[in-house]
């Protein structure tokens, strides 16, 4: 979009209560119901990064997801398995961001549009047989020489693709405000109220459950180790010890797209009680009436978290002006260039493999900031937290993916995620 040009707006239709200072109800046409509807196929990491945008990002909800997030972007690199690897956590995308979102009135994605990449070595990309390794990360290395894949290729065919207390009030909508909203929707009970009156007081987006969320993948029975550290006099939890499997789930976690977190994964106890209202509207919409088509709708409710592939595409490579080109194509037409060779494209997948190094611990604070672990860190965070080595007791405890769901969901509702579910089974299993 042309950085000079206007912003686009929606104009929202508002019921208020003055006195209250509430958003009762407000009228919206379909422009802004497909962007509020886009949100719910966002990772979680997207969602946190967007949310560090606004001036106060952290509210007492969702702090723990920010700094989990914001642990992520500091992760050193000698920690991760490689700078591709780290790419693709911080930058996951879905199929429906890349398809529609763009379309949208209002994008709060700033997010670039996918680009494809080839080994700078071209006679990789014209290796008979062997096909040409494609990356949508320019940190990704060749599968046939180990180069850096920096050579950025495009596609050359364009088919790529009123009471007394009440008043109305009209209030123009931009990609600040659906951010706040977006906010809102994680924090509060009330995104609308939280997104027209940021300084006035919320209800927390908490529902009164005590359940466990219900996993409902495979993983059930893999169990994860920490090394817990607690206050001997107290029973408070200090801090805790992993090593790169127990991390590793969390910050997968993040690539999930929020539609799948609630539907799937904390099915029926999903502290964003906003949001999970949000998911039934769209179940319950009628295909034909509101929404354009059943594939639509399944996308929106179970969105694909794996980045577009561009299947039946081949890299087509000539010489001209004295040097190689190459594009990427959906034909096997010739165009009678010089030495015209057209390879079928192996996708790769960035997020394929270990994300950090198998030999990489971490020390995790209650609040989920994540750091490397040395051999003074435990030393250091005592002292930090002026508790006495011989107050202190070490315990390893066995989390189940059960119970690390557990830890995600608290640490949307909480700034103690840890906490309180660890220390709980740590005095449970000493009586």
């Amino acid at each position: 979009m042309d950085p000079d040009s206007p912003e686009p707006k929606f104009t929202l239709k508002l019921m208020v209560h003055k006195q209250q200072k509430r958003v009762i109800f407000a009228e919206a046409d379909s422009n802004f119901v497909d962007t509020l509807f886009s949100i719910m196929t966002f990772p979680m990491a997207s969602i946190l990064r967007l949310l560090l945008k606004l001036p106060n990002p952290k509210t007492n909800q969702i702090g723990c997801l920010i700094n989990l997030y914001q642990s992520l972007c500091d992760l050193p690199m000698s920690f991760m398995s490689s700078e591709e690897k780290k790419w693709a956590l911080l930058n996951p995308r879905t199929i429906l961001l890349e398809d529609i979102c763009r379309k949208l009135k209002v994008n709060i994605d700033d997010g670039k549009p996918t680009e494809y990449f080839i080994c700078q070595d071209f006679y990789c990309s014209r290796v008979s047989g062997a096909g040409a390794p494609l990356s949508n990360c320019d940190l990704a290395r060749c599968s046939h020489c180990g180069k850096r894949m920096n050579v950025k290729v495009e596609f050359e065919d364009s088919t790529s693709g009123g009471d007394g207390d009440n008043e109305n009030r009209s209030f123009d909508i931009g990609p600040d405000q659906i951010l706040l909203l977006l906010q809102g929707a994680l924090s509060s009970k009330n995104p609308m109220t939280w997104m027209l009156f940021p300084g006035s007081n919320h209800t927390p987006s908490v529902s009164a459950f005590r359940q466990e969320p219900e996993l409902k993948t495979a993983e059930t029975s893999r169990n994860l180790m920490l090394k817990v550290t607690i206050q001997k006099s107290t029973s408070k939890f200090l801090f805790a010890e992993a090593h790169c499997d127990f991390v590793a789930f969390l910050i997968e976690i993040l690539q999930i797209p929020l539609s799948s977190l609630i539907g799937k994964l904390l099915k029926g106890v999903s502290v964003f009680q906003s949001l999970k209202l949000l998911f039934s509207s769209i179940s319950d919409l009628t295909v034909g009436e509101y929404m354009k088509s059943h594939e639509l709708k399944n996308t929106l409710l179970q969105p694909d978290s794996v980045l577009c592939n561009p299947k039946s595409t081949y890299c087509y490579s000539y010489f001209k002006d004295g040097s190689f080109h190459a594009h990427l194509t959906l034909s096997k037409t010739r165009k009678d260039r010089d030495f015209e060779v057209f390879s079928n494209c192996l996708f790769k997948d960035s997020r394929e493999g270990r994300y950090l190094k198998e030999s990489a611990k971490f020390m995790l604070t209650d609040d989920l900031i994540i750091t490397p672990l040395s051999s003074f860190s435990s030393t250091s965070m005592l002292g930090k937290l002026k508790v006495p080595l011989n107050d202190v007791e070490v315990h390893d405890v066995s989390i189940s993916v059960q119970e690390v769901l557990g830890i995600l969901d608290a640490s949307s509702r909480s700034s103690c995620a840890l906490s309180k579910s660890i220390v709980k089974k740590i005095i449970e299993t000493k009586n």
